[in-house]
């Protein structure tokens, strides 16, 4: 004969209570909230990529979906630009900024982007990262890494600082120049004809003002950002470097949202990008003039920028795992015409 186990009517509130919470569906604010992306980058809050751009990432989501938000974690408060692109490969950050040299330490032809004198302008940088010349690599990227490229932001033209102008490679000889750790930046900074020096973001103010390193470059507005200026004499408009920043999502974050939430970051991510390049432009400018004008820093205009690419270009036709691209990327068009 069987048993029948009868439940008092007052418990049954409780185990359906029980039972929908641990489920998770029974809360109609749980379906309320719009789901959370975390974000990470290395900039300063008063650089162009986060005052132009990831600042007001959330509020541009906001206006296109009320499913989708991210919380933005700037100025390496969770890592430096190598330990982020670690934590978005392991899934423990769903967004993060960094650049191409950093990149390439993962796959290394994505590293032609930041070696001296790939690009022209910051235009043709960016034409090259959406060209179809580049398009295998960021998807290398995403098959071999779960690190999906969404878009290419401009972080600036890379010009020398340094305390006596220079103007031709010549003036770069026993000059020790502080460059990303990256090996492409640490290439670049060899190819100029300088000796590169490795110093953390963080400490490069301190090195130039006891005379650890004789300059560094980076783009006006993060030599601005960064107070360089205060302790450096001149800006030298080398433009080596167009330098670019890759905005990442994990794979698997991408996978789980939805259409429109994946419409809604890319479409807000490109926007930003547009800004954050009409920014430091203009940043860049008024920089310069200031400074010319005001005496802060002497802007040495007339550098041989030509002995310096011809430098360069010789220095990475060969040798690289992006040599290739580099010699195709960087041809004249006669040459590319076969003219």
């Amino acid at each position: 004969m069987k048993k029948i186990f009868l439940v008092d009517r007052w418990w049954c509130p409780l185990v359906l209570t029980a039972v929908s919470v641990l489920c998770g569906c029974d809360s109609d604010e749980a379906t309320d909230q719009p789901l959370t992306l975390r974000m990470a980058h290395v900039y300063e809050v008063t650089s162009p990529t986060h005052a132009y751009g990831t600042q007001l990432l959330s509020e541009r989501l906001r206006e296109k979906t009320k499913d989708l938000d991210v919380t933005v974690y700037p100025a390496a408060q969770l890592g430096s630009e190598s330990e982020l692109l670690e934590q978005l490969v392991a899934g423990e950050l769903d967004l993060a900024i960094t650049g191409p040299s950093f990149l390439a330490m993962w796959h290394p032809p994505v590293g032609v982007l930041d070696a001296a004198f790939s690009s022209r302008d910051l235009d043709h940088m960016l034409e090259m990262a959406g060209s179809e010349e580049m398009a295998p690599e960021w998807d290398e990227l995403r098959k071999q890494y779960d690190a999906r490229v969404l878009d290419t932001w401009a972080y600036g033209s890379r010009h020398i600082t340094s305390n006596v102008p220079i103007r031709h490679p010549d003036d770069l000889e026993s000059f020790r120049l502080r460059s990303p750790g990256a090996r492409i930046f640490q290439a670049s900074a060899e190819a100029l004809g300088s000796s590169p020096m490795p110093i953390a973001f963080s400490e490069v103010y301190l090195a130039l003002q006891q005379g650890i390193a004789d300059g560094q470059e980076n783009p006006v507005p993060v030599i601005k950002s960064m107070g360089f200026h205060e302790v450096q004499k001149c800006l030298n408009l080398t433009g080596h470097i167009q330098s670019s920043l890759q905005i990442l999502v994990n794979e698997r974050t991408w996978k789980r949202l939805t259409a429109e939430q994946q419409k809604a970051l890319v479409d807000s991510i490109e926007e930003l990008g547009d800004d954050v390049y009409e920014g430091l432009i203009k940043d860049e400018k008024k920089l310069i003039d200031e400074w010319r004008k005001d005496g802060t820093m002497e802007i040495i205009e007339d550098v041989d920028v030509d002995a310096f690419r011809e430098r360069c270009r010789k220095y990475f036709s060969k040798g690289f795992e992006f040599s290739d691209v580099y010699n195709r990327i960087t041809a004249e068009p006669s040459e590319k015409d076969g003219q």
